[in-house]
C-alpha cells in the first residue's frame, strides 16, 4: 500500500506538525491513535454531502511523527477490513488533484 492518505500542511511551529488526513464518519483513525498512544489535536473537518469520507485537519507533536505515519498505514488496512474498498482510489485521486493544483499555483477558490 504505497498511496498516501494524508497531506502535510506546512506551517512554522516549534512543537507541532500539521496534517490533513482522510477518514470516515465512524472516525476509524481515533481508535488507532488511542491504541498507538499518540496525542492528536483536531482542527477543522470537511465532508462533502453524499460521500463516505471526510478530511480532518490535525496537529501532532514533532516527536510523534513516526507514530503518526505508522497510524496512517494502519488506517489503510483498517479501511479495507471494514469494507471501504474504494478508500485507496479516493485517496489517490484527491491527493493527485491537490498536488496538481499546488504545482500549477492555480488552487481554485471553490472545490467541487
Amino acid at each position: 500500500m504505497d498511496y498516501r492518505n494524508y497531506i502535510e500542511i506546512r506551517k512554522i511551529s516549534l512543537l507541532y506538525y500539521q496534517y490533513c488526513f482522510v477518514d470516515t464518519g465512524e472516525y476509524l483513525a481515533d481508535g488507532i491513535f488511542y491504541q498507538n498512544r499518540i496525542t492528536v489535536r483536531y482542527g477543522a473537518e470537511f465532508v462533502r454531502e453524499g460521500t463516505r469520507y471526510r478530511f480532518i485537519f490535525c496537529k501532532i507533536r514533532k516527536k510523534d511523527r513516526s507514530i503518526f505515519f505508522k497510524s496512517m498505514e494502519e488506517l489503510k488496512k483498517k479501511m479495507l477490513l471494514t469494507g471501504h474498498g474504494d478508500y485507496e482510489y479516493f485517496c489517490e485521486r484527491i491527493i493527485t488533484t491537490m498536488k496538481r493544483w499546488k504545482d500549477s499555483g492555480n488552487f481554485p477558490n471553490k472545490v467541487v
